[in-house]
This record gives C-alpha cells, structure tokens and sequence, in this order.
C-alpha cells in the first residue's frame, strides 16, 4: 500500500511561521544596539621577576696565538751553509750553534789581517831604529859645532866650515821630528790592523749561527748545501719562541669596545683544536696603533695567558671572551622589560609609593655604605637632603614631594651638595672610593619599567640601571625591588 503523507496540524505550522520573523527582528535590534558601545580589547601581560645575580659585559673577538717572545735569527754574512744543527721543535739554549757557513773564506781574511799587523809592527820597529840613528847624527852633528867654533876663534878654521856644521845640526833636527812622525803614523796602523783583525775575527765567529735566547725553534728555512745572500737585510734562518709556557693573544677589538676594556680585565677563550676547553688569560696592553681595514677601525688588545701543557701552538685562532665588567649579587631584570612599551603609554599612570621621608632615608642609607661615611658625615648628609627637599617644596629646587619628583634633577644637586660640603672632609682612603663612585655613576642612565597595578592596568616605574649585558640589565636604584613582576610583553586575549 502506498503511505500516506504526514500531516502537521495546522497550529503548529502557524507558531513556525511567526518565530521565524521574532528571531530576525531580535538578532537586529541587539546588532543595532551594540553599534554604539563595541566592547574594549582586553589583553594578556608576561612578566618577569626582578631577582639578584651577575651580570657579566663581554667582549667578543679573536686573534692568533704568539710565543710571548719570539726572535728572527738571520746571518749577516752571506756563503754557503756548510751544517744545519738544529731542526723544527728543537730545544736551545743561548749559545748553541744552529748552523754553519762555508769558514773558508773568513778564516782566510783572519790570516790576512794577522799578516798586516805584523808587517805594521815590523814597520814600527824599522821607524824607531831610525829615531836612534837620527839622535847620534844630531849628536855628532853637535859635537862638530863646538870643534868649529873653537878652531874659528884661534883661526885654524873658516867661518864656512862653521857654518856647515850649523846647518848639518838642523837637518839632524828635521829628521828626528820627520821620524817621530812616522813612528805615530806606524802606531796607527797597528791599531787600525787589529781593529781589521778583530773584524776578521767577528764575521768567522758569525759564520756560526748561534742561538741568542732560550727557546723552541718554531721555524727554519735553510737547507745544508743553501747558499745565504746576505745584502741591504739579514735573510731570516730560524725563528724561536721563547719559553712556550706563556704565550699571548693578539685579539682584534672593534673601536665601538675598546674603550671599555681595561688592563687586568679577565678573558676566557677557546681554539678549534680543543673545542671542549675553555682557556683563562688577562688583559696586558691596549695599543693605541689602530688598524683600518674597509673603513673598520680596530685596536689590537695583547692577552697573557698559561700554556703549562704546551697544548697552544703559535698560530692558532682563538675565539676571546673579554670580561670588560662585572658585578656580582646585584638587582637584574631581564633587557625585555626595558624594551617594552604599552600601546598606549601617554595615559598610564606613575607609581607613587613612596613619600619623601621614605626616599631620603633610602638615599642616606645607600651613600653611607657606597662611600664608607662616618657619623658625622652621615649627618651633614641628612642636613643637605632635607635642604634640598626644603627647596623642592617651596618650589626653588628639584621636585622631591610625594606627588613631584624629577630623579635626575635631585641626583644632580645632591652631588653638588657633597662635593661642597662632605669631599673637604673625607679621608684619602674615603676620597679614593668616591672617585671610583663617581666615575660608577657615570655609566648609569634613567629607564622605565611597567608593572601592573591592582586593577590589571600597566603602571610606569622609574629606576636607575646600570651595567648591562646581552640577557639582563642592573637596576642600581629606584622604583623597583626585588620580587617585583615587570611587563615585558602584551598580546591581545583570546576571545
């Protein structure tokens, strides 16, 4: 049988026909009531705890590894080497000899000047004999003179024949002096043939090359058989390091970090043929010699270091962490929270928790630690800030109520205050702990943190930071303690 179709009643049918348009009309009238009120944007705040740690600045670079002294040894002379006594890695010691040139040749020239300066005595003799036989010609021509002259007076001899005699004296005379100065020239060239001689001497002492210091033999490049030419610079033979034990680091450091890098100034560092290992050393000399390379400016920064094991091989490249600055067990928050910023930053409002009274006693405390004052200068410290609170009230000075205060203001007149009255009466001991406070201070700098309010909203802090590193910033003073939840990033709540 064929079925039948379903019949719905007739008062049901109707309810359906009229809820249909009911529903259409509701849905549009609660859309056009929420027009003029949309609902406000609700947002998700991550924090951070303000805690207590290190915070380390590093500086990141490189440079080979070199012997802490290493020395070229050439030859002055040039030849051919005759023996090479030494080898890569050998041990030696002042005065071992390396290698040797031909000494056929400067032996020769040592035999040459020995010659000359024996023909130079023999020349000396020869002038001083001539001395003697100068001195009895003038002696006799002297004793002829008188016999003259006694003849000439009894008649016997002719005024010509005195005068001869005369003449002869004088040329005896001349010939003395004339043979006195060739016994100074003879004595001369005596001492310029043993000044020869004593060169000849030095170059076949040289044709031995010898080790100036104690050390390894890192390099040598000439062969037994090689010949040595040696002209306007001495060719380099060998090259030793001395005392491997210790050796240094020539890191490059860019000029944007070099001037935070002292003397002293720890390093770590690691070298490709040890990955595992981590290396210590100490900053020993900044040069001031800069090197430019595409328009980069670098200063070269030397590192001592330990190579006990002599597992550091001149040459090597090694990866230099510089600790440039460190403080330990400090107030740190992460460089987040300084980064961030709410979107809507001009309308939030300011944390005021502290009045007057409370950031005075903070402040006092503080210095009184810092700058290790004494009672009476803890005191006068309190005087100067209540003057300076004083005037900030009266409005002739820097806001410090509880309603106004300008930190950077206040910071400046108190160090104002305490160069004038509490400097003059420190201690040398005192005065040299404030230079280094001070010179402390001059690398800090103002910064705001959010933190949320007990109604959920973002409120600004004011604090005073100071070293920072690549994850964490010190927070020197301020608005902000440890414990404290800081803001340092917001997204929009999921519906």
């Amino acid at each position: 049988m064929p079925r039948r179709p379903k019949v719905i009643p007739m008062r049901l049918s109707r309810l359906f026909t009229l809820a249909a348009p009911v529903a259409l009309v509701a849905g549009g009238l609660i859309w056009f009531l929420n027009l003029g009120s949309p609902t406000k944007t609700a947002f998700d705040y991550e924090t951070v705890g303000v805690e207590k740690g290190t915070i380390r600045r590093i500086v990141s670079t490189s440079g080979p590894v070199r012997a802490l002294v290493t020395v070229s040894v050439g030859s002055y002379l040039s030849g051919p080497v005759e023996a090479v006594n030494v080898d890569f890695n050998a041990e030696v010691k002042p005065g071992d000899v390396l290698a040797k040139l031909d000494r056929r040749t400067f032996a020769a020239k040592v035999a040459e000047a020995e010659a000359n300066l024996l023909a130079a005595h023999a020349a000396l003799t020869n002038q001083k004999a001539a001395l003697i036989k100068a001195e009895a010609v003038l002696l006799n021509a002297e004793r002829t003179i008188e016999r003259q002259r006694s003849l000439a007076e009894k008649r016997f001899a002719s005024e010509q024949a005195l005068d001869n005699a005369e003449r002869d004296r004088d040329v005896a005379k001349a010939e003395i002096e004339v043979v006195k100065a060739l016994i100074e020239t003879a004595d001369a060239q005596i001492v310029q043939r043993k000044a020869a001689l004593d060169s000849a001497n030095v170059d076949l002492e040289r044709s031995e090359i010898k080790s100036p210091i104690s050390g390894t033999v890192i390099s040598r490049s000439v062969d037994p058989g090689q010949t040595v030419a040696s002209s306007f610079q001495a060719p380099e033979l060998f090259k030793i390091a001395q005392d491997l034990s210790r050796i240094r680091i020539e890191a490059q450091v860019n000029e944007a970090d070099v001037g935070s890098i002292a003397e002293g100034n720890p390093v770590t560092f690691t070298v490709d043929a040890y990955p595992d290992r981590e290396f210590d050393g100490r900053v020993t000399q900044i040069r001031l010699a800069a090197t430019e390379i595409n328009n980069v400016v670098t200063y070269t920064v030397i590192i001592e270091a330990q190579n006990e094991d002599r597992r550091l091989f001149p040459g090597m490249t090694a990866n230099v962490r510089i600790e440039s600055a460190r403080r330990d067990d400090v107030l740190r928050v992460s460089n987040d929270a300084l980064r961030f910023r709410p979107r809507d930053a001009q309308g939030a409002p300011e944390r005021r928790s502290e009045d007057s009274a409370s950031r005075s006693q903070r402040t006092i405390e503080r210095l009184k630690g810092e700058l290790d004052l004494t009672p009476a200068q803890v005191e006068t410290l309190a005087s100067e800030i209540q003057a300076i609170t004083a005037d900030a009230r009266s409005g002739q000075g820097a806001g410090f109520g509880p309603q106004s205060f300008d930190p950077a203001a206040f910071r400046m007149k108190l160090n104002l205050r305490i160069e004038q009255s509490i400097v003059p009466t420190m201690t040398d001991q005192q005065r040299k702990i404030y230079e280094r406070w001070k010179k402390g201070r001059e690398g800090m700098r103002s910064a705001s943190f959010w933190s949320l309010d007990p109604q959920g909203q973002p409120e600004r802090r004011s604090a005073r930071v100071g070293l920072a590193d690549d994850q964490y910033t010190e927070i020197v003073s301020g608005d902000v303690k440890e414990g404290d939840k800081l803001i340092v990033r917001m997204r929009e709540a999921k519906k």
